[in-house]
């Protein structure tokens, strides 16, 4: 009320001032209160956001074994290795030969040979393959 009767200069004289000392004291422990709770969110949030980025890192290391292992149940050679991840990566076969410093007809050799190894017939197979034995292979417990 103070402040509206200052504000529009009013003069209102209803309110006595201990009343209006109260309320102004009532108000500054709330935002008090405010400050401290969100203080105490933002400090929770914070621990919340390490977690989840600690689980997801775990995650990720796991990933990479699973990757792999799966590679390595499939027989597959380092360079055919390295042209799988790429290929997962979605780089097409130009963009991974000018990456290898090899042929277009090289690497096409390289993923037909990945996708007999693996009993595959195309890339979309190639990704959804790995991505589902990763995701089974990955103990919930990594995930809570």
């Amino acid at each position: 009320m103070k402040i509206l009767s200052e504000l529009f200069l009013w003069q209102i004289t209803i309110v006595p001032w201990e009343i209006q000392e109260l309320l102004e004291i009532l108000s500054s422990f709330g935002l008090l209160f405010g400050v401290i709770s969100s203080v105490i969110l933002l400090s929770r949030a914070s621990q919340h956001v390490h977690r989840v980025n600690t689980q997801l890192n775990a995650a990720a290391g796991q990933f990479q074994d699973h990757i792999e292992k799966q590679f390595d149940e499939w027989r597959l050679t380092p360079t055919e290795k390295i042209v799988a991840l790429l290929v997962i990566k979605g780089f097409s076969n130009v963009e991974i030969a000018r990456l290898r410093g090899t042929t277009e007809s090289t690497i096409k050799t390289h993923v037909t040979s990945i996708f007999r190894k693996a009993n595959l017939t195309s890339r979309l197979q190639l990704v959804v393959c790995v991505i589902e034995d990763v995701v089974t292979a990955i103990p919930e417990s990594a995930y809570a």
